[in-house]
């Protein structure tokens, strides 16, 4: 037998008489407690590495919420968090905060109710039948957690989006354009010189030139597409390649002249040109004074 060997049997029967001597020799005084051996002072940490996995699992924070599985997408394209409710009971906890001045809980009532308007929405058309068949899965999904919302509460979405837009809260103030006039698309069945048609198109434009004044840069896309198309404004070339720099800017873009001239060159003359690269430059140091 090795030595190593002999060492592991003599410490397997040390072991196995401990566990057995109270029960063979039942008056055998316990031993005595060895003395506890003198502390060492412990070496100090190593410097963390940034690679470096934590040594023991952090605990989950009390109020921690787990990211569904599936998320939920508002009409606005943006995940909502229902924190594990339903839609209907998620409102009820912030309805009285909403109607006493809670900016947050207001965008937040819109954003759950917009899960449920992009659940009325028709499905696009699908080429293959089994990517429909999961869009319709996904849509039952989200309809059974709106099975509680009313009609009514999916109007009144309108009204919480419209008082976040109005305090300031810029994701708001897009959302506010991106819903369209009373939450429905623009120039669906409206006529174009409808007075609350007209009234919605000043509100939107002023959200999203405000939005833009804090460097959002989708926001000033969003400009430049209106200016582009025409859709709140009358169409203005100027316009479109001004708030087309001011957006690349926010985003820390520089567009050269030869990707202007060949995106506005056939539209405007040299001094337009010059004066929406100037107006462009201005909008940008305006909204992005520190660059974005």
């Amino acid at each position: 037998m090795t030595p190593a060997r002999t060492v592991c049997t003599i410490a397997g029967v040390a072991t196995l008489l401990a566990v057995l001597a109270p029960r063979l020799w039942p008056d055998t005084p316990p031993p005595a407690p060895e003395p506890a051996p003198h502390p060492i002072a412990a070496a100090p940490p190593a410097a963390r590495q940034w690679f470096a996995t934590s040594p023991v699992p952090t605990p989950a924070r009390a109020d921690f919420v787990a990211a569904p599985a599936v998320p939920l997408y508002g009409r606005n394209g943006r995940v909502v968090d229902l924190q594990g409710l339903d839609v209907a009971t998620f409102i009820a906890r912030r309805n009285a905060a909403a109607r006493t001045g809670d900016v947050r809980a207001a965008y937040d009532i819109y954003q759950a109710t917009s899960i449920c308007a992009a659940a009325a929405d028709p499905l696009p058309d699908f080429a293959d039948a089994a990517d429909r068949g999961e869009a319709e899965a996904e849509r039952a999904r989200v309809q059974a957690l709106c099975a509680g919302v009313s009609a009514v509460q999916l109007q009144e979405r309108m009204t919480f989006l419209g008082q976040a837009a109005q305090a300031g809260n810029h994701d708001a103030q897009i959302d506010f354009f991106m819903e369209g006039p009373r939450g429905r698309p623009l120039g669906a069945d409206v006529a174009a010189d409808d007075p609350q048609l007209q009234a919605w198109k000043g509100q939107a434009l002023g959200y999203l030139q405000q939005a833009g004044t804090q460097c959002d840069h989708f926001a000033l896309a969003l400009l430049a597409n209106a200016y582009d198309l025409g859709q709140l404004v009358p169409r203005d070339a100027r316009m479109t390649m001004a708030y087309t720099i001011a957006s690349a800017a926010a985003r820390h873009a520089a567009l050269s002249d030869q990707q202007l001239r060949a995106r506005f060159g056939e539209e405007l003359t040299d001094a337009d040109f010059a004066a929406a690269r100037q107006a462009g430059a201005q909008l940008a140091r305006q909204d992005c004074p520190a660059g974005g």
